[in-house]
């Protein structure tokens, strides 16, 4: 058998190097369970809540998006799809079983609508969204876990997601747009709006504790504030800071709130005593990222996932008064090679606004070029995320990875992240071209010699990069990117469309303008080199904008190379895609982008 060539061999190790997240604890606290990707595949996994070997709960050979323990008992709620396609079904599981081949019990068997996995009412009662109904719309449904047994709570024609539930109340958040959302009580028959308001309201994050609501969320304000917010009554302020609140979650007993504040893309974690109204601010492992937090019942401890680019993505425990933090999910081998934390820097665009990006720089002996990194949403952030190790091995190869926060990304304020919307779009795409302008002004690029690439609507920023600025970027990659606005709107999933619009634009008002900016429409001007990576199963950006946009690059003969995924979705999770994909990739750019 012949052997990979190193870097592939390298890059595999990366790619295999595991992540931990989205924790949550068995309800008499002996019991940590998480997703992991150990093994090629996220699926479930546990480990004892006070350490020791990790085990894997459920070899389910599909992709296990989250993992929820009950408040009581011993049943563990795992959400898993078929192929990347996000059609959600809810399955049952003893997370107290350490034995792989026990059985899990389906809950729900309809895999052509989505089932989007809520919160626990009690020990016996699960409460889910799906769109069984009409695609376009989540209802609230509760399942009885003992006979399976399932009854529809309400209707809603709506994008309605489950934030957290009791025995008696529910909370939900309406979406009226990504970034606009109402966060509604249920109480039986009766709800209650808390959260009424006139322009918009971002709810990063919400819980449910002692009669009240503990949520980020920005009511006139640039940044999500810690708020309490109770039946009736104007949110009682808590904290704020010059970021977002962006991850919340109540202690069990009523007494403390764990949350996370975004600064400027790390993670600032506290914990609030309600009692005494001291906040204290929790050691991190390093300058990372928490997504998830979960209190350990009838302690004074908690637990969350933290992702860093040198610590990998592990679940902590966080141990109060003392405030110690120690790993319980520390991966099983060592990084494939040493790790550097990325700095933080910006810029000035054309129009004088400041766009701040992170720089991942390399070995200066070994450095062989400059690509930049381009994130989704588009409201999203480029953060200091482990990920799954491919800008690691990218910087351990000697490439300079820069990761930029155009106009529009989240983290950076209310103003900020509205200032793409709609006609603005192409300012957005601009801001690269101001990046690559001041990175060559710094020495940190070498003219026609930066390579580009992204996913989703990071996949649409290069193709509109290379559209409206040919010669800007050297050599190009895009993952599941929007290549027509128009056709993107039309066949994207249905409960998707009305709440993205407000961004993108309506079919309705604005079809000739998205036109004018889809890079479908613009190939003539295109000559950089291209690599299109799709999944056919992907719901989000059909599979029908790679073919596009291939399709209308080869009529031209520009060099294009198309790599179709058949068991892959909006994100490709098996360990194989993963290292063909990401592995080409570097050979594209290695290709197009040789040394000086």
């Amino acid at each position: 058998m012949t052997s990979p060539p190193p870097a592939l061999a390298v890059l595999r190790a990366w790619l295999e190097y595991p992540t931990s997240g989205g924790p949550t604890v068995s309800a008499d606290g002996r019991w940590l369970s998480f997703v992991s990707n150990s093994g090629g595949l996220p699926q479930a996994w546990g480990v004892p809540i006070e350490g020791g070997p990790r085990h894997l709960l459920y070899d389910a050979r599909e992709n296990v998006s989250r993992v929820i323990a009950a408040p009581t008992g011993s049943n563990l709620l795992l959400s898993l799809d078929r192929g990347g396609d996000e059609h959600w079904q809810l399955f049952l599981r003893d997370s107290n079983a350490s034995d792989v081949a026990r059985p899990v019990r389906p809950l729900t068997e309809d895999p052509q609508h989505i089932h989007e996995p809520g919160a626990w009412r009690d020990g016996s009662r699960f409460v889910f969204a799906s769109n069984r109904r009409d695609v376009r719309f989540f209802d609230v449904h509760e399942v009885n876990v003992a006979d399976g047994a399932t009854r529809l709570v309400r209707q809603e024609d709506a994008l309605v997601s489950i934030v957290a539930a009791e025995p008696d109340r529910l909370l939900l958040s309406r979406a009226i747009t990504n970034l606009d959302s109402n966060l509604l009580l249920l109480e039986g028959e009766r709800e209650l709006v808390l959260t009424p308001h006139t322009g918009e309201l971002t709810v990063w994050s919400a819980d449910l504790l002692d009669g009240s609501v503990i949520a980020g969320a920005n009511p006139d304000r640039e940044f999500a504030a810690l708020l309490r917010y109770k039946p009736g009554g104007s949110p009682e302020l808590l904290r704020e800071f010059d970021g977002d609140v962006e991850v919340v979650k109540c202690d069990p007993a009523g007494s403390r709130v764990a949350y996370g504040v975004n600064r400027e893309g790390r993670s600032e974690l506290h914990v609030l005593d309600l009692r005494s109204n001291e906040d204290r601010v929790v050691d991190t492992p390093g300058a990372g990222v928490a997504t998830t937090f979960a209190w350990i019942p009838r302690s004074e401890s908690f637990v969350f996932d933290f992702s860093s680019p040198t610590t990998g993505w592990e679940v902590w425990r966080c141990d109060l008064p003392a405030g110690t933090v120690r790993p319980l999910t520390r991966s099983p081998a060592r990084m494939p090679g040493p790790t550097v934390e990325p700095t933080l820097h910006a810029f000035r665009a054309e129009d004088g606004l400041r766009v701040p990006y992170w720089e991942h720089a390399p070995d200066p002996a070994k450095e062989r070029g400059t690509l930049v990194l381009v994130h989704g949403g588009p409201e999203g952030q480029a953060r200091p995320f482990f990920g799954h190790g491919i800008v690691s091995f990218l910087v351990s190869e000697g490439w300079r990875v820069i990761e930029p926060n155009v106009r529009g990304s989240t983290g950076y304020g209310r103003t900020y992240v509205h200032l793409d919307d709609v006609r603005r779009r192409m300012d957005s795409v601009r801001d690269l071209r101001d990046l690559v302008r001041a990175l060559e002004a710094e020495g940190r690029a070498r003219p026609g010699r930066v390579g580009v690439f992204g996913g989703s609507y990071g996949g649409f920023m290069v193709l509109a990069a290379i559209a409206t600025y040919p010669n800007l970027f050297g050599a190009a990659a895009e993952f599941f990117g929007i290549a027509n606005f128009v056709t993107f709107l039309e066949k994207t999933g249905p409960w998707r469309r009305k709440v993205r619009e407000p961004e993108y634009g309506s079919l309705e008002l604005d079809r000739e303008f998205l036109e004018s900016i889809s890079p479908i429409h613009h190939v003539e001007r295109i000559v950089t080199p291209l690599l299109v990576a799709h999944g056919v199963n992907d719901v989000r950006v059909p599979f029908v904008e790679a073919e596009q946009i291939v399709e209308a690059l080869r009529a031209r003969s520009i060099p294009v190379e198309f790599l179709r995924y058949d068991n892959e979705g909006h994100g490709f999770l098996r360990l194989e895609n993963q290292v063909d994909s990401f592995g080409r990739t570097v050979e594209f750019f290695t290709r197009y982008l040789p040394p000086a």
